[in-house]
């Protein structure tokens, strides 16, 4: 049996609250607080326990006291921007309405009392409208993804380099997320995944040449794609630095400034690592840039580190490559052809297309490679 929509109401009149959920039981579950401090702390609740069905709609009488309604659903926007919002109000205070429809983004404003039955009628409006957005953005959401994943895909095809780059700048950023204990946002993801796309312009052994060109190459690509200009102004700065006043102070950098710095930073230790430093030599060089990340990016960065799998030397079939291994020398196929170069990442699509060069014409074997110690011991290892 399907559960009902969950409906937060909000009012001071205990009797008021009293008559909506009576009014309104048989088509929500309906929750009452009898304040806006109150309201928040049962929203957030359930927003955080997995337990808890978060709130489908919210609706809230105008006058509290402490908080009014334009103030508390102007909070409950800026913690769910995707929950509909309807205010109450008997008052003929033209001011707080405007406030309320302006700040808060209300749905609907309704005036006191209230006929339950158009009440009713629009909460579910509002939860249909929301729902048929919510479907809009999955959709595109989907869509994009798709796109974005087959030119990464494209990418490894045309630079093997550049590819391999992303990937491993890509769980750079991953680590450092959940480092600072933050989620991996859709555009930093995106960007993280894009970042790279600039190099398609120049082969493998020329990539040096635009190291710092090749993020505003990308960048221009990407900012007429609809969707993707938050994108575009991540991948743009990831070979810049804008300073920040405080910067050592996470609070005082907005989600986009930290998203691009974040990138800024995968990238340029990347570059260290795959020069040769060592971890704790490449925080030691970043923070002795003219402008170093901030010290909890640095620290961020220290610790991402390996799996815990130990990486030795083997040489292995072209049957037996695993996304992860590392070339230890550049790969040939039988008629000469490089495909790929020493210490390259294999991903999936560029194992693809070394069995494709291996059932066509041959590819050089066996392959050293450096892999996790518990991989290799499932493989059959040349002797």
């Amino acid at each position: 049996m399907a559960t009902k929509p969950r409906l937060l109401c909000v009012d001071d009149e205990q009797d008021l609250l009293d008559g909506l959920r009576l009014s309104l039981r048989k088509m929500y579950e309906v929750t009452v607080a009898i304040s806006g401090a109150e309201a928040l702390a049962v929203f957030d609740a359930a927003r955080t326990d997995p337990d808890q069905e978060p709130f489908a709609a919210v609706v809230s009488d105008m006058r509290m006291p402490n908080m009014n309604g334009a103030q508390f659903l102007t909070e409950i926007l800026r913690r769910c921007p995707t929950t509909p919002r309807i205010l109450l109000s008997g008052q003929a205070d033209l001011a707080s309405t405007i406030a309320a429809i302006n700040d808060a983004k209300i749905f609907r404003f309704l005036t006191k009392p209230c006929d339950p039955a158009l009440l009713a009628e629009t909460v579910a409006e509002a939860m249909e409208i929301e729902r048929l957005r919510n479907a809009e953005r999955v959709l595109l959401d989907q869509t994009l993804r798709g796109a974005v994943s087959m030119l990464t895909e494209v990418l490894g095809l045309v630079s093997i380099g550049a590819y391999s780059r992303t990937m491993r700048v890509r769980d750079i950023v991953m680590q450092m997320s959940a480092a600072l204990e933050r989620k991996l946002y859709w555009d930093l993801d995106m960007a993280t995944l894009l970042s790279q796309v600039g190099c398609v312009v120049v082969a493998d052994d020329q990539e040096g040449e635009i190291q710092t060109t090749h993020g505003e190459i990308a960048a221009h690509l990407l900012e007429n794609i609809p969707r993707l200009e938050p994108v575009a102004d991540i991948v743009r700065v990831q070979h810049a630095h804008a300073p920040i006043t405080d910067a050592d102070d996470a609070n005082t950098w907005t989600d986009e400034q930290l998203n691009a710095e974040m990138l800024r930073a995968a990238v340029a230790y990347d570059a260290l690592l795959s020069a040769g430093e060592s971890r704790p030599a490449a925080i030691e060089a970043l923070a002795a840039t003219t402008t170093p990340p901030p010290r909890f990016i640095l620290d961020a960065l220290n610790e991402c580190q390996p799996g815990n799998d130990v990486l030795v030397e083997a040489s292995v079939f072209v049957g037996d490559l695993v996304p992860g291994m590392h070339l230890l020398h550049d790969l040939y196929a039988a008629s000469g052809a490089k495909l790929a170069g020493e210490a390259t990442t294999l991903a999936a699509v560029l194992i693809a297309r070394i069995r494709g060069f291996a059932g066509n014409v041959g590819v050089e074997e066996p392959i050293a490679v450096m892999a996790p110690r518990s991989a290799i011991s499932r493989l059959r290892v040349p002797r």
